[in-house]
């Protein structure tokens, strides 16, 4: 056997072990998977939420477009307007007697059913009882402890005072708040 036949008989046998060691494996994983992945298992336009403890209203929803993922660790909604014509997202809160505690709207909420919270975000607007606001770009509402927590810069404006502060920490009805690096304007009645 020639030197040339021998280079090309080798070159063959790396070629079929090459061939056989290498095959397709289906790893499961394919476009349709991650997609299906990532899409809501339910949509829904213009839902109109209610959720109640023992008999008495605790959140009403309300907005253009509801989207509902199912993961194996959250149940969660995310709640939007359809275009920037429509209306804002709006979630009205009531306290443990069913009373109007506030009324929150903003560009997006995101509903966790599990944890029984949701968080706004995209000029959240916040009014309460007795002339109480709250501006902010983001807001957290927790059921359990019914406070809310804005994690960056936040005003609460009341009809003597407007502040302005980081780190939010307030019960639902804005009538006991905390702030850190505070500013704003306090008015004094004279007697």
């Amino acid at each position: 056997m020639s030197l040339v036949s021998q280079r090309v008989l080798f070159l063959i046998i790396v070629l079929a072990v090459a061939a056989t060691g290498c095959q397709m494996h289906e790893s499961g994983v394919t476009v349709q998977t991650l997609l299906d992945e990532e899409a809501p298992t339910s949509e829904s336009w213009s839902p109109n939420m209610h959720i109640s403890e023992n008999g008495l209203p605790r959140l009403h929803m309300k907005a253009d477009y509801m989207a509902r993922y199912e993961t194996p660790d959250s149940t969660y909604m995310i709640m939007t307007a359809l275009d920037g014509a429509s209306k804002r997202v709006r979630v009205s809160i009531f306290d443990s007697e069913g009373d109007s505690s506030a009324v929150v709207t903003s560009d997006r909420i995101t509903y966790f059913e599990r944890a029984r919270r949701f968080v706004a975000e995209g000029g959240v607007v916040v009014q309460a009882q007795n002339d109480r606001w709250l501006f902010s770009e983001h807001l957290a509402w927790t059921e359990i402890n019914s406070r809310v927590r804005t994690p960056g810069f936040a005003t609460i404006q009341t009809p003597s005072e407007t502040l302005s502060g980081y780190g939010l920490d307030a019960d639902e009805d804005l009538q006991d708040f905390s702030l850190a690096r505070v500013s704003g304007v306090v008015m004094v009645e004279d007697e």
